[in-house]
């Protein structure tokens, strides 16, 4: 290259390349600035008013309440739970019982008898329970739904809280009894 400058010769292609790179970076079309959105408002959403002291003792009753229930489902269930292994149990000895028994040996088959009625009795129980046991499942859910509703996510004065527990715990040592610890 003659007579050119060696700045010239370098710096052109660096121009080049970095004009090209620019005009990538750049959008294809002039686009005008987003219009600015006013700051969204609250539509007078105040906080909702706390429970009142009943509202809370209400809630707070209906929960010692639903705790009860839900121990007396569980032992009921425990309950039943116990008895249907008991009955799977004698469902195993019974046919245990039936493959060694030899068919002329009729004080066998009596005592076999008498063990299968047992059973039938023991799995009559069981089923005669059973109704109740959903029923008090059913009832239970049915009451801690409306607790939901009532009482779940409401606000309430903490302090209020703190005295309604005070007064149990009065009310349990005139009575000579224990509150559930909370």
């Amino acid at each position: 290259m003659p007579n050119v400058p060696r700045a010239r010769r370098v710096g052109a292609p660096l121009i080049v390349i970095g004009l090209l790179a620019a005009s990538f970076s750049l959008p294809a079309y002039a686009t005008s600035p987003a219009p600015k959105k006013a700051p969204v408002k609250q539509q007078g959403k105040s906080k909702p008013k706390p429970m009142s002291r009943d509202q809370l003792r209400s809630c707070m009753d209906q929960q010692d309440r639903l705790m009860v229930m839900r121990e007396s489902v569980l032992k009921e269930q425990t309950s039943l739970d116990q008895q249907r292994a008991e009955v799977k149990s004698m469902d195993a000895e019974l046919e245990r019982k039936r493959a060694a028994l030899d068919p002329a040996d009729a004080v066998a088959k009596q005592a076999l008898q008498d063990e299968e009625a047992r059973r039938n009795q023991l799995g009559d129980t069981y089923n005669a329970r059973l109704p109740g046991l959903k029923e008090q499942g059913a009832t239970l859910d049915k009451e801690r739904q409306s607790w939901v509703e009532r009482c779940a996510d409401k606000d309430f004065d903490e302090i209020d809280e703190a005295a309604i527990k005070r007064e149990r715990q009065r009310a349990a040592k005139a009575a000579g009894t224990k509150t559930p610890a909370k």
